[in-house]
């Protein structure tokens, strides 16, 4: 019976991807089936991971344990749902209110100490360790915080930039482009990834193992698509005349 459910799950998973990447035809009802299950499971599995990780532990546990004291923030979350109530939907704002203020209040401090501090001493602590540093990594270090302090005066706008302070401002676009296209090149790579995974787990799914999943949906779907065609061209035809 496993290998019956193993078969089972590489067709839906053969059909499901190349149901996707039919969308690089045209838009379609494979596609569109395919779109709705993706954002339904989705859903379904948020809920689960809600109702497991937050309602249970952090809810229903405690309360039941006498601690009345989770029943304020819990109020307040299910206020969040009254937006969907015209008549009642102010009393979301209490909820957003508290979010975005607590939420803001952790943000703030741990965005300052990742985003700022932390990218200060990691420009700054390299230059401490100059005695045991290798002339490369001496280089890298000087680099670095060069790139860091050009990149700083091209940010730089309560003055003109003119003169010198307009070509370290220049040299900062050019670490500014280059940092751009490392992390465009780190996305594309990663997309990819993900692409040559999906191809893997069709090639996985082409075997005898899984009956040949792979080339008999994808034939499928090329004899839909060319009748699909051939009557739509015919019903066009037949309009006009």
């Amino acid at each position: 019976m496993s290998e019956t459910w193993i078969i089972i799950g590489g067709w839906l998973a053969a059909g499901l991807t190349i149901f996707l990447f039919s969308f690089l035809y045209k838009d379609n009802p494979f596609f569109k089936i395919a779109e709705h299950l993706y954002l339904g499971a989705g859903m379904g599995w948020l809920f689960q991971v809600s109702v497991t990780n937050v309602w249970i532990p952090k809810i229903w546990e405690p309360v039941s344990k006498g601690e009345l004291l989770v029943i304020i923030p819990s109020i307040m979350g299910l206020s969040l749902l009254t937006q969907f109530i015209p008549k009642i939907s102010w009393i979301s704002r209490y909820g957003f209110t508290f979010m975005m203020g607590y939420g803001s209040g952790l943000a703030i401090p741990a965005g300052l100490s990742t985003d700022f501090m932390s990218q200060i001493e990691g420009t700054i602590k390299p230059f401490s360790l100059l005695a045991s540093m290798s002339p490369f990594a001496i280089f890298n270090s000087a680099l670095i915080a060069f790139g860091a302090i050009c990149v700083l005066f091209y940010f730089f706008f309560s003055v003109e930039h003119k003169g010198h302070l307009k070509k370290v401002s220049n040299v900062g676009i050019y670490f500014l482009m280059i940092y751009f296209g490392a992390a465009f090149g780190n996305t594309v790579m990663a997309r990819f990834s993900l692409l040559y995974g999906r191809f893997d787990d069709l090639y996985t799914f082409s075997g005898a193992k899984y009956l040949y999943a792979t080339q008999f949906i994808l034939t499928g779907m090329v004899i839909y698509f060319l009748v699909y065609a051939l009557f739509a061209g015919r019903s066009k035809n037949a309009i006009k005349a």
